[in-house]
């Protein structure tokens, strides 16, 4: 099965599901807080884990009545998701056929909310809801609620990402504000776990998040910090 005419809100889809990366075919849009190369797809930034604000302003500007208590400007500027770009996303939509949304959206901050304006906009615009696994999601029985406030994700982040490897790979950026060196052994601490691992510098990488390979049942980014091993 190919995918084209797809808005996706897919992160690194290359790394975490090469199998549907290879189906998304033709011309596809993709909003994400990382650029994947190689996902077919133009490519819209977002802040990390910004979909609730980012889909609440695609609704917004859809339908001015239905979501008239929403304030588009405040939604644009939390998220970094432009009215200008949003617009341009609502063009591509009239002729879109596909939704494709990350398998785990029930661990994402506001699901609810976020399968409530997914399933609006699939009944405004016609479309086909699918998660990263290729199947149908019916989010027909949701309900809008007050939006939460967006976590902030400032200092160091990292992504759950499928390598082959257990080094956490991270961006001259990132190696900066660790203040540690490539191939260093760190202390990864985070809220709900600590764990060690060798930095691993990767100049295609940009931004403050590392890639790591490691067992998470929650959503994809975590704040951290990072001291070097003893």
């Amino acid at each position: 099965m190919i995918y084209e005419k797809a808005l996706c809100f897919l992160d690194m889809p290359s790394i975490k599901n090469k199998d549907l990366c290879s189906k998304i075919q033709g011309e596809n849009v993709n909003i994400s807080c990382l650029e994947d190369k190689c996902l077919k797809a133009k490519f819209y930034k977002c802040e990390i884990a910004s979909l609730s604000f980012v889909l609440a302003l695609l609704c917004k500007m859809s339908d001015e009545k239905i979501f008239k208590d929403l304030d588009e400007g405040y939604l644009s500027a939390e998220s970094c998701f432009g009215e200008e770009e949003a617009g341009d996303i609502l063009e591509f939509l009239k002729k879109a056929q596909y939704l494709i949304i990350d398998e785990n959206i029930s661990f994402y901050k506001d699901s609810e909310n976020i399968k409530y304006f997914l399933n609006f906009l699939s009944e405004k615009f016609k479309l086909k809801i699918l998660d990263s696994n290729e199947q149908e999601c019916d989010f027909k029985n949701t309900k809008l609620n007050p939006l939460k406030e967006l976590d902030n994700y400032d200092g160091l982040v990292l992504f759950k990402a499928n390598l082959e490897d257990k080094n956490l790979h991270c961006s001259k950026q990132f190696l900066q504000i660790s203040k540690c060196k490539d191939q260093s052994e760190v202390e990864i601490l985070a809220k709900d776990f600590n764990l060690k691992t060798t930095l691993c510098l990767d100049e295609n990488l940009q931004g403050t998040i590392g890639f790591l390979n490691y067992e998470n049942y929650g959503f994809d980014f975590t704040q951290i910090r990072i001291k070097e091993a003893k």
